[in-house]
């Protein structure tokens, strides 16, 4: 499968193939004639616009039309998602007059609301109209899809247009895909998800890879395969594909990548500093309360204890779990019985590395007196004061 341009977007599909199979399948039950609509979440970076982008070869195989777009919240104009998705561009700032009156018409209200922001109420009311009878007659005369990227950056009129098509069931003859993560939490967004789960929609949840195709997918990133260091690295990454990448290319990079009879692996750890720095700004979404409260955690090794950690921060328990549920919703940590494990170790070595001297040993010193306290094993304290040293 072809990548994105865009660097770190999308990569090979590996991995996938049973999910790819469910939104085939949902597809073609969509090509008969059936509205389908499916709620694809999963963490950043899993690979969930290299599996919709699959869907396109599926979709022209089918003769149904895929229409796409991906919401930012850097363009935060009213309806900016289903424009994209919907209406044809025009050289200019917005939309050209389409195919249709309710086009036009759309086009002329879209063009009033850029000029005027503030405007009248009424204005929004029958753009969302509009926005709604196109979503349901655009397949009267051919069966088609819709894919809505990120609908978690989504602006909130086209979130309250997919809200009142969720109260009047599936869109006909369409399969609607909306793809989104888990955080960062919105009313708006959770009261979608809430009506489209009782419209019927299909819930789909894109898992991190398994060791073995988080290897493939390396192995064809780089075009060959990868020795024990690389692949030592690659075992931090926790299945998630844009780390994979993030990892070879770093490493590509850097120069850090040696070819020795055909196998290609890592060399050195100079690489290693600026593959924290991108695995950092990968994190950086979560927030400044939650990245500081897993910088803590990172003190603590690759699991902890919820207590170990309160006591560490001097902050409750319950302030503590409350912070870092963003991070489990995330996937950036995960619950293992009455602990916690982060997800990804490359995550957790990065934002250790991303603490200065001064406060590593300041909480290396912390951690040591909170686990003796907790009746921690000697040996485990007595490793946190050497590095309080």
């Amino acid at each position: 499968m072809s990548t994105s341009a865009e660097p770190g977007r999308t990569w090979p599909l590996v991995g996938r193939a049973a999910e790819l199979d469910d939104l085939d399948d949902l597809l073609s039950t969509a090509a008969d004639g059936v509205g389908v609509t499916v709620l694809l979440e999963g963490e950043a970076g899993v690979g969930k616009t290299s599996l919709v982008d699959a869907l396109r070869g599926s979709a022209r195989l089918l003769d149904v039309e895929l229409r796409t777009a991906q919401a930012t919240a850097m363009r935060g104009w009213p309806f900016a998602l289903l424009s994209d998705a919907l209406l044809v561009r025009s050289s200019g700032a917005g939309h050209g007059p389409g195919g249709s009156p309710v086009e036009a018409e759309l086009a002329d209200l879209l063009e009033a609301m850029h000029a005027d922001p503030t405007g009248s109420i009424a204005r929004y009311d029958r753009a969302t109209e509009l926005f709604a009878a196109l979503l349901r007659r655009h397949g009267d005369l051919r069966p088609w899809a819709l894919v809505l990227e990120d609908v978690h950056e989504a602006d909130a009129p086209s979130l309250a247009v997919l809200l009142q098509l969720a109260h009047e069931g599936a869109v006909p003859r369409a399969l609607v895909v909306l793809t989104m993560r888990p955080v960062p939490y919105r009313p708006e967004l959770a009261e979608l998800v809430a009506a489209w789960t009782r419209a019927g929609a299909r819930y789909l949840e894109l898992r991190p890879l398994n060791a073995r195709a988080t290897v493939e997918l390396a192995e064809n990133l780089v075009g060959g395969p990868v020795g024990p260091s690389l692949r030592g690295t690659l075992a931090t990454t926790g299945g998630n594909p844009r780390l994979v990448a993030d990892v070879v290319r770093t490493a590509r990079a850097a120069g850090a990548l040696v070819a020795t009879d055909g196998v290609l692996d890592s060399t050195g750890s100079r690489w290693m500093d600026p593959l924290d720095e991108v695995v950092r700004r990968r994190v950086e979404y979560l927030g400044p309360e939650v990245l500081e409260l897993l910088g803590q955690a990172s003190v603590l090794g690759t699991s902890f204890v919820i207590a170990d950690l309160a006591s560490l921060a001097g902050d409750p328990v319950a302030d503590c779990w409350r912070t870092l549920r963003h991070g489990l919703a995330a996937g950036v940590v995960r619950a293992r019985g009455d602990r916690l494990v982060f997800g990804h170790d490359l995550v957790r070595e990065a934002l250790y590395n991303g603490l200065d001297a001064e406060q590593r040993r300041a909480l290396h010193a912390r951690a040591a007196w909170a686990l003796r306290q907790a009746g921690a094993p000697t040996q485990i304290v007595t490793g946190h004061l050497e590095r309080a040293r």
